[in-house]
Formats: structure tokens, sequence, C-alpha cells
């Protein structure tokens, strides 16, 4: 194979693995802890301003199609409830950045950026989600 083949197929290669999510990525749940912890991106069903830990789901990092999380920590264990459009509370506690929500998935029509440890209500018209947009 000429030098011209093995780089082109180098760069595909190479491009492949970019466009993969990381095993942390795909399987993003923040810490994994009930709380909304330091570093997290938490979205609550009910506002009640983070007093409880049930209805939450947490992030690490972006999420360009909510339609494929659900909350966790739901006290009757019903893991089918989507986060896509019913979140109403949201707490940014990225350690570096602001945080853009989306109305619509792959970051679409955004709506609203809240900053380092941004805590609010938010409207239930979330699809996805951006750090530092």
């Amino acid at each position: 194979m000429g030098i011209k083949r093995k780089l082109a197929a180098a760069l595909v290669g190479a491009a492949v693995v970019v466009a993969v999510p990381t095993a942390a990525q795909a399987e993003d749940h923040g810490d994994g802890k009930t709380a909304c912890n330091s570093g997290e991106i938490c979205f609550q069903f009910s506002w009640d301003g983070f007093s409880t830990s049930t209805f939450q789901r947490h992030f690490w990092y972006s999420d360009s199609n909510h339609n494929d999380d659900v909350f966790g920590n739901v006290p009757n264990g019903n893991t089918s409830l989507l986060l896509a459009d019913n979140a109403h509370g949201f707490w940014n506690r990225d350690t570096s950045c602001s945080v853009t929500l989306y109305v619509s998935t792959s970051y679409r029509n955004g709506y609203a950026t809240i900053a380092r440890g941004g805590k609010q209500s938010i409207s239930n018209w979330n699809q996805s989600h951006k750090r530092c947009a």
C-alpha cells in the first residue's frame, strides 16, 4: 500500500475514533449518587429547589438527545419516566461552564443559559443541553 493510501486510511480511522463517544459519555449518569453533587449538571422532574433527591437525572457532559434518558431515584421504581419535556428544575453544578438548554434535540433552539451554580425552575421543553456552549 502506498504512503498516500496508508495516510488516508489512518485519517479515516482517526475520524471514526473521534466521532464515537467515550464509555463515560455513553453511560453518563454523573457520579451515580442520588444528590446533585459538585461537577454535575442536574435535572429534576418537579421543581422543589433540589430539597429532595428523588426524580433527578445527572450528567457530566453535554447530551444532544434527552429522549433516551430517564429519571433516577424514583420511589416506586418506575424507570420509564423520560427526561425529555418532563424536567421542571435545573441545577448547574458544573465547575467550569455555563450550560445551555435547548427546546429541540441536537442543540437546536436554545432557550436558557444557566451560569455555574445556577439553580432554577425551567420550561419543561428540554430536548438537549450543552456545556460550555
